[in-house]
């Protein structure tokens, strides 16, 4: 029988270790941040946004955006300005990832 590399053992524990906790129901916390104080205020040039939904450990909706200054901001959904951006086409905003 052939012997098994160091990784594929790591890898094989790593897929072990997540179906034993997801089995288990227990949540994940992987440090994503949340969003408690939003803001509707414009902001011109946006890098990078995703959209926080609530989850354990964080039960507010918002959209987290990267702008050119690398500064993070939580915006507000109802926010005009995002809405319309989203609705023509001229952001996307991909759900974070979460594994609660």
């Amino acid at each position: 029988m052939r012997a098994l590399s160091v990784s594929c053992w790591i890898c094989l524990l790593t897929l072990a270790a997540v179906m034993l906790v997801h089995a288990s129901g227990a949540s994940i916390s992987v440090g994503l941040p949340c969003c408690i104080n939003v803001t509707s205020h414009r902001v011109r040039t946006i890098i990078k946004c995703n959209e926080q939904k609530p989850r354990v450990g964080c039960n507010h909706h918002a959209f987290v955006i990267k702008n050119k200054k690398h500064r993070t901001l939580c915006i507000d959904p109802a926010a005009q300005w995002l809405q319309v951006m989203i609705q023509n086409g001229q952001l996307s905003c991909p759900p974070d990832i979460s594994l609660s």
